[in-house]
């Protein structure tokens, strides 16, 4: 199911599309999101994207090895953000051309935070943080697997994970800056001292 969370201004149009027609070809451009590389084409989440200049195209967004698909307004108003079973895409509207794949992957998770022109994204182990230009954060590893993210505050975002270190919950907590990504809760260290995820 194609989740849809606009809460960005947007200057687009989207809408879920069956595919190709019985005739075999499209009146507007067929874009595949990334290029196959060896065959004309790949299974994915089909959508028509119609820019506010009226430029329309169909997209063709490369399934990840994940579950959710949706569609996210983004800071920067000309760019949507496609997920499509895990894999996320950036992408321009008016221009399709100009495009890049979420640094987080699989995305299992993501939030908008309109106060701080943020669209933050999270993998199992870390997080990535997008603004009007781009990336603006890729946080360092805060978790062994399974991230969840419970709390965001003016300053931080936070959540648990899983550590198979722990007897007693297998869960342990992180806290990251919201303006840097910087990790605000030291990793687990092992006996030498480094990152335990470092060995």
């Amino acid at each position: 199911m194609l989740e849809s969370d606009l809460a960005f201004p947007h200057n687009y149009e989207i809408e879920e599309f069956g595919g190709l027609p019985g005739t075999g070809t499209l009146k507007v451009p067929l874009i595949y999101f990334p290029p196959p590389k060896d065959r004309p084409e790949h299974n994915g989440e089909w959508l028509k994207v119609k820019a506010k200049s009226g430029k329309t195209w169909v997209g063709v967004f490369a399934f990840g090895f994940g579950s959710r698909t949706g569609v996210i307004s983004t800071p920067e108003p000309n760019t949507v953000c496609v997920i499509s079973k895990g894999g996320g895409y950036l992408v321009n509207a008016e221009s399709p051309e100009l495009w890049q794949e979420v640094r987080a992957c699989p995305v299992i998770d993501f939030r908008l935070l309109p106060e701080h022109e943020l669209l933050v994204f999270c993998d199992f182990t870390g997080l990535a943080a997008y603004g009007s230009n781009g990336l603006v954060w890729r946080s360092p590893r805060v978790c062994w697997d399974d991230l969840k993210i419970t709390n965001v505050t003016s300053e931080t975002i936070e959540g648990t994970g899983y550590d198979p270190t722990n007897s007693f919950k297998k869960e342990m907590r992180f806290a990251v800056d919201l303006k840097t990504g910087r990790s605000l809760i030291p990793p687990p260290v092992s006996t030498d001292g480094k990152a335990a995820w470092q060995k």
